[in-house]
């Protein structure tokens, strides 16, 4: 699951439907429960809605985003955990009401990673898609921003990790503050045969009686949730001679701490062989037992047959100020490592994830203008992380972690290997080497990129068991590839 780290074009898609002018820029107070105690946090929240809309025909609110404000006693307990700087994934939620019913939306975004000052203020901006809305019936429709939940992800300024490695606060608005975004008026649909609202049945008129139903609450369905292969994916058949063959796609997001911005990593294909499980019990205090159930497993990058991901358009600054785009691609050099442990008594689990990558570019353009970088343009070295295992931590890989919780309700969230998931890191970009034909073009690449504490936030989709004949979740296609193609997380 390597993750792209040179900048690429960033891409936050807008609604499916087509908005009219009403935009918002809302300031709201909220009160969040730091570990020192509640801190005021200002939140402005941006968004375009629908002037109107139809019954029965859904809307998305479309170019949202999130503005955090933290105050001086906030960043302090942020840097008073060795932060240098922090990112942060934002959850709203939205009450979406009409006529008496009221139905939640989670709007979810990613802030890229800003640097921590020992005093002041710090403000992070989160962007991402929301839900889409539909009404099911006449009459005004109101957006109300409710709770709030901030899941920082700080590093020190060495670009490790700090401990522990994240953290996660909630929030409420403070008293006498009007969380309300947009009110929209919404008509009878102009067709007679109004589109159901995605994952609802559409319902069939009253027939009459002295009661009617109570108003249905609006309906609300995430955005492009994980779904089936597309052409947009690239090919990624399993391997059917090996009975713990898993083959899986990931994407997400990548941030480059000299660019300042958030940017996609295309949809890539990975393919793994599980590993033996083992189940241990560890003692951990006199007489108390904690059930583990480990396992290790390796995996390859595939593209065409080469250990590599597809090249992508990548889209950078030279001398602080000149546009660059070239083609970018990730080789690995290395076995890929995949260690889970599932504590099953305490109810959660953590997979490591560490393969070596070297970045590669090519086809590079300043300004418009071809520039000939030669065909051996890439770092000097693999892109790698701080691994928190000494044993391990030889600065030549890169590490991703994905958790895995059990909650209140008994079911596990998260992150694991058979089911796919969120993978978070922070790497650090080595010096480039052997750029250019007839002049030394290294130094420019390592000025524009090179660095550390760069953050990736990947999502692996359900992978496809290609090892094995049945298939009753629906997982694989007939040749053996995964159907679920997963959408970036912010």
């Amino acid at each position: 699951m390597a993750a792209a780290t040179v900048v690429l074009a960033g891409i936050v898609p807008g609604a499916d439907t087509a908005l009219g002018d009403q935009r918002v820029s809302t300031e709201l107070g909220y009160s969040c429960a730091f570990p020192a105690g509640a801190r005021p946090v200002t939140v402005r929240i941006g968004a375009r809605f629908p002037d109107r809309a139809a019954v029965g025909v859904h809307f998305q609110p479309a170019d949202v985003t999130a503005s955090v404000t933290l105050p001086d006693a906030a960043v302090a307990e942020l840097t008073g955990r060795r932060a240098a700087r922090t990112g942060a994934t934002t959850r709203l939620t939205v009450e979406v009401a009409q006529n008496g019913a009221t139905a939640p939306a989670l709007w979810q975004g990613a802030a890229p990673s800003v640097p921590l000052a020992a005093t002041g203020t710090a403000v992070l901006g989160a962007t991402g898609e929301v839900p889409t809305v539909t009404a099911n019936s006449a009459g005004d429709l109101t957006m109300t921003a409710a709770a709030l939940t901030l899941d920082f992800s700080p590093v020190t300024a060495e670009g490790a990790a700090t401990d522990p490695a994240t953290l996660s606060v909630t929030c409420t608005l403070t008293p006498g503050t009007a969380g309300l975004l947009a009110k929209i008026p919404v008509g009878a649909a102009t067709s007679s045969s109004p589109t159901p609202s995605p994952g609802t049945p559409a319902t069939a008129p009253a027939t009459g009686g002295p009661e009617q139903p109570s108003p249905a609450p609006p309906a609300v369905a995430a955005p492009r949730a994980q779904g089936p292969r597309t052409a947009a994916a690239p090919e990624c058949r399993g391997d059917t001679s090996q009975p713990l063959a898993l083959s899986a796609y990931v994407t997400g997001y990548s941030n480059v701490t000299k660019l300042g911005g958030a940017s996609l990593i295309p949809v890539y294909c990975a393919k793994i062989v599980q590993g033996p499980s083992r189940l241990k019990r560890i003692e951990v205090r006199p007489g108390v037992f904690e059930l583990h159930l480990f396992q290790s497993s390796v995996g390859r990058l595939d593209h065409q047959g080469r250990a590599e991901t597809p090249p992508a358009p990548a889209t950078f600054l030279t001398f602080g100020f000149m546009p660059t785009t070239a083609t970018m691609t990730l080789e690995q050099t290395g076995a890929m490592d995949i260690d889970s442990d599932l504590n099953n008594t305490a109810g959660h689990g953590e997979t490591y994830i560490r393969i070596p990558v070297v970045l590669r570019l090519s086809d590079v353009r300043v300004n418009g203008t071809p520039l000939d970088v030669g065909p051996n343009c890439r770092t000097a070295g693999p892109v790698y992380s701080h691994d928190p295992d000494p044993a391990k931590n030889t600065q030549d890989h890169m590490v991703l972690l994905g958790k895995l919780t059990k909650g209140k309700d008994t079911v596990w969230r998260g992150y694991s290997l058979s089911r796919g998931g969120p993978l978070d890191g922070s790497v650090t970009i080595p010096p480039f080497t052997g750029c250019g034909v007839g002049e030394d073009l290294s130094p420019l690449f390592t000025a524009s990129v090179s660095g550390p504490a760069n953050t990736v936030k990947q999502n692996q989709g359900a992978p496809c068991a290609s090892g094995i004949p049945d298939d009753p979740a629906k997982l694989c296609t007939a040749d053996k590839q995964p159907t679920t193609v997963p959408v970036p997380l912010r």
